[in-house]
């Protein structure tokens, strides 16, 4: 069937987010209760639900959770919240029954008794939490440290100084840490955070990823039988080889979004040192004092990952632009302009938004909307999601039009390309719900504050980059076309599965029903079959040996860094160190997250799209021959550079942080 792969990929797509629909009915009936108030045996008030609520507004006005975290989401430059409370609460207790008092006494006295099991989204506030009176003093003295950390002492760890000096916002916001520590105490977290002797994991953990195991051997075998089938049936295929006509003035336009991307890059890899300076001086940069007034720690984090996000994002859209004129679209100087415009003006608003709402410019609830959410990852204000949802949708419908008169060998390659950009745009939807205010519930805003993360990074962007990297190597006569197709349809259908779904595997310690973790487990880990073909696609055609001329050197040179990328960073520190459930116990909210982001987004996304600026610049005479031999060194020597900063600094981070 000639549309068989597009059919395909449409279809998961549809289904990916079916499932999620279907998924989130259980899961907001099944939630962790937040009770309508919480008091101890002597019947003193300690807090109520609207204060957990209100709390957890506030950790996000402030940017709490691009510093530290909570229930091991978030920064992890600051203390986990829920853990830090938990042992802040331990310790506490003992000080008041006396040192000698067991590990089992000290778990009864914190852990709540809870008249009712479960919230749902129609039912935020449920039943009576009773703790012990020594909890009531431990969170009494809470609130004095909290108050102390977010006020006087701030500047000293790396915030803005006096960040929270409203004692009352305190009370609520440790009211929120403190209802964590409460649903793990209560077990609806699976046993995390690990304190030993008081909480540990449960059984599910060892279950699930045993379960991983034996699917992983289960589905194998088949799928890597069909892709050496496609291959025998496909790479004797006739190549082609497209010529393209020099650039008109538009495509020429269309690279001062490079221009901005190359700006953006450099900025983020600044901020990038600065954060990690941080780590040895909080309070100052080289001893100028007052820095934290401008660019405290959680500033610069948000700044730094959406610099990340940003910089491919206008890269692809820049390349869209340059490459609709070959596929048949008319694309005049003002329509390019305008787009870039657009993409230019979403990038600024969304840094200059999160730089002024956590530095607190902006009112309530403007904060949210046009600022920042203060959720980690996706802190880009409701406003600025809508707007790139609807660029995202407008460019996917503009490319699926161009399949219709695009070169017929790659007319399926540019309708999986639409496909994917239309998933995205759907995911950055969700991402901004629900747009004015944030969700009164944790456990809800996780669920769909991951959906967009893997929306953008492990679901679709895959799908993005595979169809335009196949449609490079088509139009250079690498790869046959019949081959290219199957490549990408294949490849985009098990990575938006495997991916979309797969983000149940941030579900495992966040309050969501624990079925989230077999999923999460299961199809995550799967994520590792894709990726493997992508490398054997290189090796073969590295193999061959038939690439003569300076573009297809190139061409090879960066797929092959980044399907190698792709491999350490996404498979061996994503699903080897994170995905697995019983390794993600001990690993969860530590720096082993950022050694996968720091070689899994550099090299699987960020090598592709500089691979898209060499193209472009090559085809409008600006690079020669003698530039893209230069750059296949340089590309090699940026990746072994990310490697080696894994090595020599995230990996003995992390180590020091179990150490401690």
């Amino acid at each position: 069937m000639k549309n068989g792969w597009t059919y395909l990929v449409a279809g998961v797509t549809v289904l990916v987010y079916i499932v999620y629909i279907a998924m989130a009915v259980w899961t907001f009936y099944n939630l962790p209760p937040i009770p309508e108030k919480v008091v101890t045996k002597s019947g003193q008030l300690l807090f109520t639900a609207q204060d957990v609520i209100e709390g957890k507004i506030l950790a996000q006005k402030y940017g709490l959770l691009d510093y530290g975290s909570f229930l091991g989401f978030g920064g992890y430059f600051g203390i986990d919240y829920t853990a830090y409370t938990m042992k802040f609460y331990v310790d506490k207790i003992k000080e008041l029954r006396g040192l000698s008092l067991s590990d089992a006494d000290v778990k009864q006295l914190i852990t709540p008794q809870l008249t009712t099991r479960s919230s749902s989204v129609f039912a935020p506030a449920s039943g009576v939490a009773v703790v012990s009176d020594e909890f009531g003093k431990a969170f009494g003295e809470a609130v004095k440290f909290y108050g102390e950390l977010f006020g006087p002492r701030s500047e000293s760890i790396g915030l803005r100084p006096n960040l929270i000096t409203n004692q009352e916002e305190v009370r609520k916001i440790v009211a929120f840490f403190t209802w964590g520590v409460m649903i793990a105490m209560a077990n609806y977290t699976n046993g995390f955070p690990y304190l030993p002797g008081i909480l540990g994991p449960n059984i599910h953990v060892t279950v699930a990823t045993w379960a991983t195991f034996f699917v992983m051997l289960l589905v194998i075998m088949p799928l890597a039988g069909y892709v050496i089938m496609k291959f025998l049936d496909y790479w004797k295929e006739p190549r082609v080889t497209l010529q393209l006509p020099p650039p008109g003035p538009a495509q020429r336009l269309a690279l001062l979004g490079f221009v901005l991307a190359v700006l953006g890059l450099s900025v983020q890899g600044l901020l990038g040192g600065y954060l990690m300076h941080k780590y040895t001086e909080p309070a100052e940069l080289y001893g100028i004092s007052g820095i934290n007034n401008i660019l405290p720690f959680n500033v610069a984090r948000g700044l730094h990952y959406n610099l990340a996000i940003l910089w491919i994002a206008v890269s692809w859209v820049s390349f869209a632009l340059f490459v609709l004129p070959y596929l048949g679209v008319q694309l005049s100087r003002a329509r390019a302009l305008a787009i870039l415009g657009a993409g230019a003006v979403t990038a600024l608003g969304i840094l200059l938004g999160l730089w002024a709402s956590y530095l607190r410019l902006l009112p309530d609830p403007i904060w949210f909307i046009v600022g920042s959410q203060g959720r980690p990852v996706i802190s880009q204000g409701t406003f600025w999601l809508l707007l790139i949802a609807a660029l995202l949708f407008y460019l996917s419908l503009t490319v699926w039009r161009a399949s219709k008169t695009s070169p017929e060998p790659i007319q399926p390659l540019v309708k999986i390309l639409a496909i994917a950009l239309a998933g995205t745009a759907f995911g950055a939807f969700m991402g901004a719900l629900p747009v004015v205010t944030p969700w009164w519930h944790f456990t809800i805003d996780e669920y769909f504050r991951w959906i967009i993360i893997h929306a953008f990074v492990e679901g679709f962007w895959p799908a993005i980059v595979i169809p335009i990297l196949l449609i490079l190597l088509v139009i250079a006569g690498m790869v046959p076309p019949k081959m290219a197709v199957a490549a990408a349809g294949l490849d985009a259908a098990l990575e938006i599965v495997t991916g979309m779904i797969g983000t149940a595997h941030h579900y495992y310690w966040g309050g969501q029903p624990t079925l989230w973790m077999y999923v999460g487990a299961v199809m995550s880990t799967l994520e590792v079959i894709p990726i493997g073909f992508l490398i054997a696609y290189t090796v073969v055609l590295w193999r061959r040996g038939e690439y003569k001329t300076e573009l297809q050197k190139t061409l090879l040179t960066f797929v092959m860094v980044a399907a190698f990328g792709g491999a350490i960073g996404v498979v061996a520190f994503g699903a080897g160190l994170i995905n697995m459930p019983v390794v993600n116990y001990y690993t969860h909210g530590s720096q082993a997250t950022m050694i996968h982001a720091h070689l899994a987004m550099p090299l699987s996304y960020g090598v592709p799209t500089m691979l898209m600026w060499t193209v472009a610049f090559f085809l409008v005479g600006a690079f020669g021959e003698a530039h893209l031999r230069r750059l296949r060194i340089a590309v090699v020597v940026m990746a072994v550079g990310f490697y080696l900063q894994v090595l020599i600094s995230l990996m003995l981070l992390m180590t020091n942080q179990f150490i401690t």
